[in-house]
């Protein structure tokens, strides 16, 4: 929900408007995604376990969860147009923190913040996405837009490698976080839209969504998903590596490539959860995905290859199904409310417990049997689908 008044639309696609909303979307993610690839580093420089290197997600994603939860009352005093390109130069601020970070206390502060400074983003970006561009092409837009995660990590794991090759991680993370900053400096000077402030919500009109069973089960759909996109992505190149033998180089050009594949489906997933229905595209992607991603657990050779480039692709179409199904939660007046209490939860959960689970069973010898636990409840999540009750309005 947002005050005050809006620019006209225009009447054709503002892709340069677009591309730099997306550019920073991009450097914000790749900021967060980065610690996957770079974590046997770190925990090794540091003197972490498994276990605590897995637990650096959660404190990322703590982070993210606290910003996004008081963003609506960031939103009332500055506006979206501002809080885009807060969020570039404070994600780009962290980044140098942690690079100079000698000791555990100080780099998990500096996740802490980078959560933090990340998660500022999210509920801008789409508002401004949606004001930029014309109704009839609004889907092109959403689609645009989030492309920017998509590439953001399937570029980490490749900058990570050309970080280690050729100088470390801790020059390479200064790089970064310059770029970043620069995204944001670009975008207040020539970015368009997201001129106006939002409200905070009210909580009587919270209190009406949380008491809906709908809502609950919903929101642990999309923990679900986030935990097999974002989770199972923070702790693969360390299993692949550390379980599985596999060359460090060879991992992180597969596991970048492989997020590619969810490209193929970005443009389709709407389209099926319109041909055959939200309820039957959320069943089929917990229980395919789900299977999926526990084959990744017990997997070896060819099989494990195959399944680390099908996950993210079968993870991807859930979420257009996801959202039609949050729509419905609420009137079309207080839609943003929905999205606004899930995700961050499934962020904090999903993105963040997910990784801290599967470090603390690699610290005990069982490194695949995180991800194989992460699968069956995602395909078990399924079971839930028929007592989504609310229709979509």
């Amino acid at each position: 929900m947002s005050t005050g008044q809006s620019p006209a639309v225009p009447t054709r696609f503002p892709l340069g408007s677009t591309l730099l909303v997306v550019n920073v979307f991009f450097m914000t993610f790749v900021a967060r995604a980065i610690l996957s690839p770079l974590l046997l580093t770190v925990q090794e420089e540091m003197g972490l376990s498994h276990a605590e290197g897995g637990g650096l997600f959660l404190v990322i994603s703590a982070g993210l969860m606290t910003s996004m939860l008081l963003s609506g009352f960031i939103l009332k005093f500055i506006t979206h147009h501002v809080n885009i390109a807060l969020a570039a130069c404070l994600s780009g601020s962290a980044l140098y923190l942690l690079s100079m970070a000698k000791d555990p206390a100080l780099f998990r502060l500096g996740l802490f913040f980078l959560g933090a400074a990340s998660g500022l983003y999210l509920p801008s970006g789409v508002v401004t996405i949606t004001e930029i561009v014309p109704a009839r092409q609004r889907g092109m837009g959403i689609a645009f837009h989030e492309v920017g995660p998509i590439l953001g990590f399937a570029s980490a794991p490749f900058f990570a490698e050309l970080a280690l090759r050729f100088a470390d991680w801790r020059s390479f993370l200064l790089i970064l976080g310059t770029v970043t900053i620069s995204s944001g400096i670009i975008y207040a000077r020539f970015g368009r839209g997201g001129s106006f402030h939002g409200t905070p919500p009210l909580w009587s009109e919270l209190a009406l969504i949380i008491r809906q069973r709908d809502f609950w089960i919903i929101a642990f759909f999309f923990i679900l998903a986030l935990g097999a996109e974002a989770g199972i992505y923070s702790m693969l190149p360390s299993y692949l590596i550390v379980e599985k033998g596999i060359d460090r180089a060879f991992v992180n050009s597969m596991v970048g490539t492989s997020r590619l594949t969810a490209l193929l489906m970005i443009f389709t997933s709407g389209y099926l959860a319109d041909r055959f229905g939200y309820k039957r595209v959320i069943a089929a992607v917990l229980l395919s995905c789900g299977t999926v991603t526990a084959v990744l657990g017990i997997a070896t050779g060819v099989p494990l290859i195959a399944a680390v480039y099908l996950q993210p692709m079968l993870v991807c179409a859930f979420f257009p199904a996801g959202f039609i199904a949050m729509s419905g939660v609420s009137g079309s007046r207080q839609r943003n409310l929905p999205v606004s209490l899930t995700i961050p939860l499934a962020y904090l959960f999903g993105g963040g417990m997910i990784p801290a689970l599967i470090g603390r069973l690699a610290e005990q010898g069982a490194f695949g049997a995180g991800f194989v636990f992460a699968g069956i409840l995602m395909a078990t999540g399924a079971v839930l689908v028929p007592f989504m009750k609310t229709q979509v309005r």
